[in-house]
C-alpha cells in the first residue's frame, strides 16, 4: 500500500524567506494550511507533502500568481537545506547523482535522476501525481532550484540550460520570466527536465559543504509504507492532544472515508495507531527523561496519571514505575 507523501519542514524555508522579503504575512497562509507557525524551530520535522503544497498554492495566489511565486522563490530562495546531500563528491556529475540518490531523505516521494542523451545530460524530476493542489507552483520552484543546483555544482553562476521540459501546459508566465527567456521550452511532457552539456559535469569538484547526512538518516527517515507514514503525520501534528481522523485526512488530501478504507485494507484501526504512538513515546519518556509520571501523562494527552498507568499496564502487563525501574537496572 502506497505511503502518504512526506516532506521535511526545512523545505518551507525558501518560501517563508521570499514571503518575508516581499513583505507578505506568511503566518496567515501557514494557519490556513494548518501548519504550526514555529515549524522551522524543528526543520527536520516531517509534514504531509499535501499540506506544504496547499500552503504554496495559497501563498502564491494571494501574491499574484502561484507559478510566478514558485519561479521567484526558486530563483531567490535559500537552498542550503539540500546542499548537504551533494557532498562529498568528486565531480559535478557525482554531486548531482548523489543528490538524486539521497533526495528522498527530504521528500519521501521525490524522484530525481540523470540520464545521458547524445552530448547532453538531462537532470530530471517526476512530480507526485496524486497531489494536484500547488502542482504548477511546485514545478516552477523545482525548475529554478534544479538550475541553481547545477550552477552550484559547476561553479558557473550564470549557467542556463539549453533546453527545458515541463509537465505543465504552456504558460506565458514562464516564458516571460527573464531568467528563462531565449530558452527552448517544451510543455506537457512526462517529467520536468533541464539539459546540461555533459562536459560541464566532468570537472574536478572544488566545492565542499559540511553536513552530517547520517544524523538526518537516523533522525526520522520517511516511512515507505502506509501505516508508518501515517504515524509520522500524526506525530508531526500532536503535542499533548492527538488529532482526530478527520483532521489527519484533511491535511493529507484524503477524505475521511478514503482514510478509513486504507486503514481497513492495512488491517488496523485509527485508535490502534494512536495507542502504538503513545506506547512508543511513553517508553522513550520513561527510559530517557526525568519527568514525573504525572508530567508524562500530560505530555501523552491523558486526563489523569491513573488513566495513563492503566493503559500502560494493559499494553505491557506492568506499571510505568516498574518499567522505568527495570530500564534503569538494565543500564546499570
Amino acid at each position: 500500500m502506497k505511503p502518504i507523501p512526506l516532506i521535511r519542514a526545512s523545505q518551507l524555508e525558501p518560501y517563508l524567506t521570499f514571503l518575508d522579503k516581499i513583505g507578505a504575512n506568511s503566518n496567515k497562509f501557514l494557519e490556513q494550511s494548518k501548519i504550526r507557525i514555529n515549524i522551522l524551530n524543528n526543520p527536520e520535522k516531517l509534514l504531509p507533502e499535501y499540506q506544504v503544497w496547499d500552503f504554496i498554492e495559497r501563498a502564491g495566489k494571494a501574491n499574484g500568481s502561484a507559478i510566478d511565486f514558485g519561479l521567484h522563490t526558486g530563483k531567490e530562495g535559500n537552498f542550503d537545506f539540500v546542499l548537504g546531500l551533494m557532498y562529498p563528491s568528486l565531480t559535478p556529475y557525482d554531486a548531482l547523482n548523489r543528490l538524486c540518490l539521497l533526495t528522498r531523505l527530504h521528500s519521501s516521494q521525490a524522484s530525481l535522476w540523470l540520464y545521458q542523451k547524445g552530448s547532453e545530460i538531462w537532470f530530471c524530476r517526476q512530480g507526485i501525481p496524486e497531489i494536484a493542489i500547488g502542482k504548477e507552483a511546485v514545478e516552477a520552484y523545482t525548475l529554478m532550484l534544479m538550475i541553481n543546483l547545477v550552477r552550484h555544482a559547476t561553479g558557473l553562476n550564470h549557467w542556463q540550460p539549453s533546453k527545458i521540459c515541463l509537465q505543465m501546459k504552456q504558460k506565458s508566465t514562464v516564458e516571460q520570466f527573464k531568467p528563462l527567456q531565449n530558452i527552448r521550452i517544451k510543455y506537457k511532457q512526462q517529467f520536468t527536465a533541464i539539459a546540461i552539456d555533459s562536459i560541464l559535469l566532468t570537472g574536478t569538484q572544488s566545492l565542499t559543504y559540511s553536513s552530517d547526512v547520517s544524523s538526518l538518516i537516523n533522525l526520522s527517515t520517511p516511512a515507505m509504507e502506509f501505516v508508518g507514514s501515517l504515524k509520522q503525520v500524526i506525530q508531526s501534528l500532536s503535542r499533548q492532544k492527538y488529532p482526530n481522523l478527520r483532521e489527519v485526512a484533511d491535511i493529507t488530501g484524503m477524505s475521511s472515508r478514503t482514510l478509513q478504507r486504507r486503514l481497513k485494507e492495512a488491517e488496523i484501526s485509527y485508535t490502534e495507531i494512536i495507542n502504538q504512538i503513545q506506547f512508543e513515546r511513553a517508553k522513550t519518556l520513561l527510559k530517557n527523561s526525568n519527568l514525573t509520571l504525572r508530567e508524562i501523562s500530560e505530555q501523552l494527552g491523558y486526563s489523569t496519571q491513573g488513566h495513563f498507568s492503566r493503559s500502560f499496564k494493559r499494553w505491557t502487563g506492568i506499571t510505568p514505575q516498574s518499567y522505568r525501574h527495570r530500564s534503569l537496572k538494565k543500564e546499570l
